[in-house]
């Protein structure tokens, strides 16, 4: 399986790309919060694995930043989050390869339930 996407989800997200200014500006940072905690937040995916999920969201830190560069205070709430929030509401936490990530420099999980 090359993609978690439907052809037609594929196509939409690489028509996004293709046609999306560079910029500077992340899309994680200033996506709504479907829900917030203290440092992190969760948010729809505009792209969903669609192939093999019905919900789509992603978890990520409202500070802009690299996996590498989390703070204690952020890996201790989020290792919460994991093991309480995400625990009963979703079914798979997902995280690309770096050759995969269309963000790379914000880090975020995939959070999905199955098909």
């Amino acid at each position: 399986m090359s993609s978690l996407r439907t052809p037609e989800g594929k196509r939409a997200y690489q028509e996004y790309l293709a046609n999306s200014p560079v910029s500077d500006i992340c899309a994680l940072c200033d996506k709504p919060a479907l829900r917030t905690f203290k440092l992190w937040k969760i948010t729809e995916n505009s792209f969903p694995y669609d192939l093999i999920a019905k919900e789509h969201h992603m978890l990520v830190p409202i500070r802009h930043t690299k996996e590498a560069d989390l703070t204690v205070n952020e890996i201790m709430e989020l290792s919460g989050i994991k093991n309480q929030i995400i625990e009963e509401d979703y079914d798979w936490i997902i995280e690309a390869t770096l050759k995969n990530k269309s963000i790379p420099n914000h880090f975020h999980l995939h959070l999905l339930v199955g098909k």
